[in-house]
């Protein structure tokens, strides 16, 4: 079986194989030093809630089109109609509007 770990880059797959532990003592498992007692085997992995906060960001972005349908049908609909007028005071407007979004 393969979980798989999404990063926000990439999708990694990861094995469910075991964690190699030393066996160099004729096969056993390692003992903790000075104790005779088994070395702990098992990792646990705790994600912060920015992390995953952020992964679900992440796959709110990519599903998102970008793109606001609701006003490119608006505009779509003025134009068939032939009611879209934009004046060129208008349009120096926004473009002064979205040249300063980007500057700031």
């Amino acid at each position: 079986m393969t979980n798989v770990i999404n990063t926000g880059l990439s999708n990694q797959a990861i094995s469910n194989a075991p964690v190699s532990t030393n066996t160099a003592n004729n096969g056993r498992p390692a003992t903790a030093p000075n104790t005779g007692q088994l070395a702990a085997t098992s990792e646990a992995v705790t994600v912060s809630a920015g992390a995953q906060i952020t992964t679900q960001l992440l796959g709110a972005a990519r599903t998102a089109t970008g793109v606001n349908t609701a006003a490119v049908m608006q505009i779509r609909s003025s134009i068939q109609n032939g009611t879209y007028n934009i004046t060129p005071e208008n349009l120096a407007n926004a473009m002064a509007a979205a040249l300063k979004d980007k500057t700031s």
